[in-house]
């Protein structure tokens, strides 16, 4: 029995994984945005949302906003040794805007990007991370900032397993790229 659900399991896993849609290299556009940053876990995540938003609504901001709403990780494993679970959720803004504590306002600076849209609820987009990373590795690129889930689906109205996640990951070529051949 406990065979055949770590069989059922993996295979789910597997499928979940190859239905995904490929990842793209391209070039990107910095853009301006407002976070609020949190320092916990991500494990209460809509509440976190509600605060936000309330926030937002407080400082009149919903016509300045430009894009999905997004949770970007300061603190992401992939790209720094030790995890302090610093993380925040945004949206793009219109360059001028002013916002006021606790909201604050950054540009995402990077020219280069990985993507891809992760297909799944939003509590199993980790699994995104099994595709991409190993892609980046094999063709020798590597993160240099923070990652970014963009929330593409609004789960309240779209089924969770159908809820699609853009995943934007800041990279360059590894400068020691052409030892790596040798």
């Amino acid at each position: 029995m406990k065979k055949t659900i770590l069989f059922a399991a993996g295979l789910s896993l597997i499928l979940t994984l190859f239905a995904q849609q490929p990842v793209k290299i391209k070039d990107a556009t910095p853009f301006w945005f407002v976070y609020m940053e949190f320092k916990e876990s991500r494990i209460e995540t809509l509440e976190k949302v509600s605060i936000f938003i309330q926030e937002i609504r407080k400082q009149k901001l919903q016509t300045s906003i430009s894009s999905d709403l997004f949770c970007i990780l300061f603190d992401s494993p992939y790209q720094v040794g030790e995890v302090r679970d610093v993380w925040a959720l945004g949206f793009e803004i219109l360059e001028g805007t002013t916002v006021q504590f606790p909201l604050k306002k950054s540009q995402y600076h990077y020219r280069k990007i990985a993507t891809m849209i992760y297909k799944g609820s939003y509590d199993t987009v980790g699994q995104a991370y099994n595709i991409i990373l190993p892609y980046l590795e094999e063709r020798d690129f590597e993160i240099v900032g923070p990652p970014v889930e963009k929330w593409l689906d609004d789960p309240h109205q779209v089924h969770p397993e159908e809820c699609r996640t853009e995943l934007i990951i800041p990279i360059r070529e590894k400068k020691n790229r052409f030892l790596n051949q040798y």
